[in-house]
């Protein structure tokens, strides 16, 4: 016979045939608190990184010197002088930003007049705007021929435009910056040109104000370009009438003033005019940051009646100069600017076929354009004489491209 013997042997244990037995246990109680969990370890902030470099060009087309027999040339002897320059504007409209040097100021009646006391027709900066030119070095040996109303009215006349200009002054206010800043806009980066302009003297003039035309002065033209830098410039041009007429070879003047100019460490690119004849570049010691500084010593003229009866062939003959401009910024928003290289490229004026300006070395390779009166070895004869003088390894045959919109002249005051 089995004996089952039930009886308690204690808080919650069963006595099962004289064994003690535990009944299962519930789960226990959730935790009123938890450790914490672990912390994850933070994600590193991206790098920023610096933007890409912009690219951009600016490029001078030398002297605008309208002639008596020039002025003739144009339609109903008004001034326009588009037609004439056309041959140059795939160069002129190419660049980012195409300067030139007006020799001659705007006469304040509206009408032209020649040498010894030049006036231009307000229709040649009409002219010069419609063929892509942003602005015009106004400082010049002939820059006093009107006297103060020139001046103002060559500022105006360029101003109603669009166009910037330097050199000149219509007011204290603009005579104490001395500069002209252009913006242009490029994959999302602002960049700011100066321009600054300077003459020897005034053909015996004295202006007066005596602010109103700025004279070549290398401790002034630092301290211009310096305050053009603060103001936001990214790359400071200087344009600068000095030399003798018609010599091939830059005199010492020229390379003195070229030097100590470089030296200051503040300008990028030197732009030389006065000579009337092409003349060679080089890259001088010096410049912003140590990265020397491009000089054309002369371009000689855009558009004159100028000829070989002023003693050389050259005279006839112009060169564009263009410059390559790289901008990079950092990470850090820092800047550095550099002249990258420069090119030149020839063109002559046909005198006798309407003063149109003809592609040189287009008529040099037999791309002679329609009603062209100069002769196959006369266009040879003037293409031997550029390429004699002019540093053949800065020549470029391509014409540049815009990288991206039109340059905006800021206003001078």
């Amino acid at each position: 016979m089995l004996l089952l013997v039930l009886g308690v042997a204690g808080a919650g244990t069963l006595v099962l045939g004289g064994r003690l037995a535990t009944p299962p246990r519930s789960a226990p109680p959730a935790a009123t608190s938890r450790a914490p969990a672990p912390t994850a370890s933070p994600t590193p902030s991206p790098t920023p990184s610096a933007p890409p470099d912009v690219h951009l060009t600016i490029g001078y087309a030398g002297d605008v010197l309208t002639h008596m027999p020039v002025i003739e040339d144009t339609a109903g002897e008004g001034g326009d002088i588009a037609p004439l320059i056309a041959g140059a504007t795939a160069w002129t409209s190419g660049v980012d930003l195409a300067l030139c040097g007006m020799e001659v100021p705007v006469s304040p009646v509206g009408v032209a007049s020649g040498y010894p006391v030049f006036a231009s027709a307000p229709a040649v900066v009409t002219a010069l705007a419609a063929s892509g030119f942003d602005g015009c070095a106004t400082a010049s040996n002939h820059a006093w021929d009107q006297g103060f109303e020139g001046v103002l009215a060559t500022a105006d006349q360029l101003e109603a435009h669009g166009m910037g200009y330097a050199g000149t002054n219509r007011s204290e206010a603009e005579a104490a910056t001395g500069y002209q800043l252009y913006t242009l806009e490029r994959e999302g980066v602002r960049v700011t040109v100066a321009q600054l302009s300077t003459t020897y003297g005034l053909n015996g003039f004295v202006a007066q104000p005596s602010w109103a035309v700025d004279l070549n002065d290398v401790s002034a033209v630092a301290a211009r370009a310096r305050a053009a830098r603060q103001a936001g410039a990214d790359i400071v041009v200087l344009h600068t009438q000095i030399g003798e007429e018609y010599l091939l070879e830059p005199v010492d003047a020229q390379r003195e003033y070229a030097a100590a100019v470089a030296a200051t460490g503040e300008v990028d690119l030197l732009l030389g005019a006065h000579p009337h004849v092409p003349q060679t570049n080089e890259l001088l010691p010096g410049g912003p940051g140590g990265r020397g500084m491009w000089v054309s010593y002369s371009a000689g003229n855009f558009l004159s009646n100028q000829s070989e009866a002023q003693g050389t062939v050259m005279a006839g003959i112009g060169l564009f100069v263009w410059a390559d401009v790289v901008v990079s910024t950092a990470a850090d928003a820092s800047r550095q600017v550099r002249v990258e290289a420069l090119h030149w490229h020839p063109f002559t004026v046909d005198n006798d076929g309407g003063h149109r300006i003809i592609d040189l070395a287009a008529a040099q390779r037999g791309e002679v354009p329609e009603g062209c009166t100069l002769s196959t070895w006369e266009i040879e004869r003037r293409w031997q004489a550029v390429m004699a003088t002019v540093n053949n390894a800065t020549y470029s045959e391509q014409a540049p491209s815009p990288t991206g919109p039109d340059p905006v002249a800021l206003p001078r005051s």
